[in-house]
């Protein structure tokens, strides 16, 4: 769009042939732009897929068992591989493993550093996205970004941002009264020597901090902030380490190689690949996503009439894509021919057959979820 504001502009400033001459090398340039950005994806497409295998075999190595972030969990290793750190956004266990045994204390000192963990240490802490990072710094189409150093399980486990040392203390020392310790044997023959606990979660706190951005998106995007909280629930949970190997990326789980792409266009006059340093800063994550929702409800299904029709259609192509979505009522990825068909349907109607003809099951029960998180997030009450 920027660039089409770009040509009217020097139009109005030279005559035809001038403008002409012009409008032709900033054509030449931008296709040389742009086969530069997609060569620049295809390496980092390979980059990401080198670095998750390699990772996943390291891992394999030593536990006999592949456990990683995920959407919902966080899963930090020592450099050895000999120590594990998990915690489930979702159901709130917190866990720590390790392949030699460990006393209560050194358990104690272990929590302690998990819980007052910053965002920063834990992103480097992750060897795929570190060494992804440091294998984009001689891409030139990419964006990166500081990854703030805020704590991320703190909150979650205390309730609040700032807390005191005595504070913090009591904290573990009812966790390891709650909890349990325990050993089981792995499938490579190996014993793990564990402790896990269940923190009563508090999504009330997460939500919070990510309401100013939330905010001023919603805002911008003429989007609903319950929308954008009701996705970025059931994306993440609200893990800001959330980490698919698709790859997607952060809150939102932004794909950089689709949404991060078309969101890009939008946020920046052109496609850039966005690193995971750019990704997992929560900030940017919510813009990138938002301008992304922005692009499904008010371009994709612009022409969907009736207003619910069209959120359901935005929600389902978060998920899968508008592509997949169109199959649901055609049969094939023809968007302009479901639409057609879309707007004959009222939106109970239309809700029905996403839920009866999405071509996969998974976002099937996205889009259940994430309707019914709408109407939490309308009150502000969490689960």
């Amino acid at each position: 769009m920027k660039s089409f504001f770009l040509l009217f502009f020097v139009g109005l400033c030279f005559g035809i042939s001038e403008f002409e001459v012009f409008k032709k090398e900033f054509i030449e340039e931008y296709q040389n732009y742009r086969e530069n950005v997609l060569r620049e994806f295809e390496e980092y497409k390979k980059i990401v897929r080198e670095e998750f295998e390699k990772y996943k075999r390291d891992i394999v190595k030593s536990w006999g068992e592949y456990e990683a972030t995920d959407k919902k969990t966080w899963v930090e290793y020592s450099e050895d591989y000999k120590l594990k750190k998990v915690f489930n956004f979702e159901t709130g266990e917190l866990r720590i493993e390790s392949l030699v045994p460990l006393s209560e204390k050194e358990f104690e000192e272990y929590i302690k550093s998990f819980i007052e963990e910053d965002k920063k240490t834990a992103f480097m802490k992750q060897k795929p996205l570190r060494n992804i990072e440091n294998r984009l710094k001689n891409f030139k189409n990419v964006k990166k970004s500081k990854i703030p150093e805020e704590k991320i399980l703190a909150p979650v486990i205390l309730g609040r941002e700032k807390y005191s040392k005595e504070e913090l203390k009591e904290a573990i020392n009812n966790l390891l009264k709650k909890g349990e310790f325990y050993k089981r044997k792995l499938r490579n023959g190996k014993i793990s020597y564990g402790f896990k606990v269940k923190i009563s979660k508090k999504l009330y706190i997460m939500a919070k901090k990510y309401e100013p951005y939330v905010e001023r998106e919603a805002k911008k995007r003429k989007l609903r902030e319950s929308l954008i909280f009701a996705i970025i629930h059931t994306e993440s949970f609200f893990n800001p380490l959330a980490t698919s190997p698709i790859p997607a990326y952060g809150l939102m789980q932004i794909v950089p190689t689709t949404a991060g792409v078309d969101a890009s266009k939008i946020l920046f006059g052109k496609p850039v690949i966005l690193s995971p340093s750019y990704l997992y800063n929560a900030e940017n994550n919510i813009t990138v996503g938002s301008a992304y929702l922005y692009l499904l409800y008010y371009v994709y299904f612009k022409d969907v009439k009736d207003p619910l029709s069209r959120l359901y259609c935005t929600i389902a192509a978060y998920n899968t894509g508008p592509g997949n979505v169109a199959r649901a009522f055609t049969g094939t990825r023809n968007l302009r021919k479901a639409i057609r068909i879309i707007n004959t349907m009222t939106h109970d109607e239309v809700y029905r057959t996403l839920l009866r003809k999405l071509p996969y099951n998974e976002t099937k029960i996205y889009l259940k979820k994430v309707v019914k998180r709408i109407s939490l997030y309308k009150t502000f009450e969490y689960e």
